[in-house]
């Protein structure tokens, strides 16, 4: 078994907020605001419920979650409801920092109203699924094996050159082509030789890549989405996220089946590398955002459409146009709406920088640096 599994242990080290979402959301009315400590309360439904029914505010509360538009809070408030009471509601509490940057009088700006929730374990805890660690690390790889084999891979960069002006959905837009650019460079086992595109044939079987370590909920602050332009100019978005503070440390565990994964741990490390430092060239410099600093990475949500993708580190600066024609063919009249319109001509596709602020700081969203310990 040592012969052939070699098995690392990594950490990366959040450098701006991070989140990693598990599809839920929080509504206005689920989370109590404590606006003058900037301070966020989930509270149990159950116990909110069992605790407002021994008040004979049954039926209160059953017509503010139908009719009212309140927000939980102000509801509490005006039922003479205090701190003391719904703190023994509380599942959990986060900092909520510079979430309502923009609030009320940031123009045409309306205050967040739901949160998109962190994933947790069975506990409450929140942590990284090995699925999120190796879609990030399988990215890079794409990229790493396509621009080191031009020629291998070329004729299927050119399908994807020329099929994104094709109209298609969002989520079908390229995917055969990326279906076959992926089979071509991580389906070599051979297991099943009718149907190569099999998942039994992919190398990256023999790449396992395990859910973090459990993070303490302490570790999690409210983040609000930030539009940053190539203007320089900031756009709070009316979208709250569940994120990890910057300084968390995520720690996790790789194991490597010689007889299954050509790859390295090296290698890894290596195409991690390459590809941030092609984003940070074609993309995020033209901002004046991310960093050239060895070790970075970027995860999760909310980081932008070009930290999953391969076309920046494929197609350099001729990406832009490939991009936009990806934007214009999917988002139909929100093409306009978002004015992508303007990518072209701006010579950078899309034209705005996914931001976040925290601690009175502006941020990237999703940096990390990555070590193997």
């Amino acid at each position: 078994m040592e012969g052939f599994l070699k098995n690392y242990k990594l950490r990366i080290k959040v450098l701006s907020p991070i989140h990693v979402g598990n599809g839920e959301k929080i509504g206005k009315k689920e989370y109590i605001n404590l606006y003058r400590e900037h301070k966020v309360i989930i509270p149990d439904p159950v116990k909110v419920y069992m605790a407002l029914c021994d008040k004979g505010l049954e039926e209160d509360y059953t017509r503010y979650m139908l009719h009212s538009n309140l927000e939980f809070g102000a509801w509490l408030k005006e039922k003479m409801i205090g701190k003391s009471e719904f703190q023994k509601w509380k599942r959990y509490e986060m900092d909520s920092g510079d979430a309502f940057f923009g609030g009320l009088s940031a123009k045409g700006v309306k205050p967040p109203k739901e949160i998109m929730s962190f994933i947790k374990d069975a506990y409450g805890m929140p942590y990284i699924p090995g699925s999120s660690l190796k879609g990030m690390i399988r990215t890079a790889l794409l990229a790493y094996e396509t621009t080191h084999n031009i020629k291998k891979y070329g004729y299927i960069s050119e399908k994807i050159k020329n099929n994104a002006r094709m109209k298609a959905r969002r989520e079908f837009c390229l995917s055969r082509e990326t279906t076959e650019l992926e089979t071509a460079v991580f389906h070599t086992l051979n297991r099943e030789e009718k149907k190569k595109s099999n998942a039994v044939n992919c190398c990256l079987s023999g790449l396992l890549v395990r859910d973090s370590i459990p993070i303490s909920v302490e570790n999690l602050t409210l983040c609000q989405k930030i539009d940053y332009t190539i203007e320089r100019k900031e756009r709070p978005m009316p979208i709250l996220r569940e994120a990890l503070k910057p300084g968390t440390e995520i720690d996790f565990d790789i194991s490597i089946d010689q007889t299954q994964c050509p790859y390295t741990i090296d290698d890894i490390m290596a195409a991690l590398e390459e590809f941030q430092q092609y984003m940070y060239k074609y993309f995020y410099s033209r901002f004046g955002r991310g960093t050239d600093e060895k070790g970075t990475v970027w995860l999760g949500g909310g980081c932008g459409f070009l930290s999953k993708t391969v076309l920046y580190p494929v197609f350099g600066e001729e990406a832009v146009r490939i991009t936009d024609a990806v934007f214009r063919n999917t988002l139909g009249k929100n093409y306009d709406v978002h004015k992508h319109n303007k990518d072209v001509s701006l010579k950078i596709a899309p034209h705005v920088c996914k931001c976040t602020r925290y601690d009175g700081r502006l941020y990237d969203m999703g940096l990390g640096k990555i070590e193997v310990l």
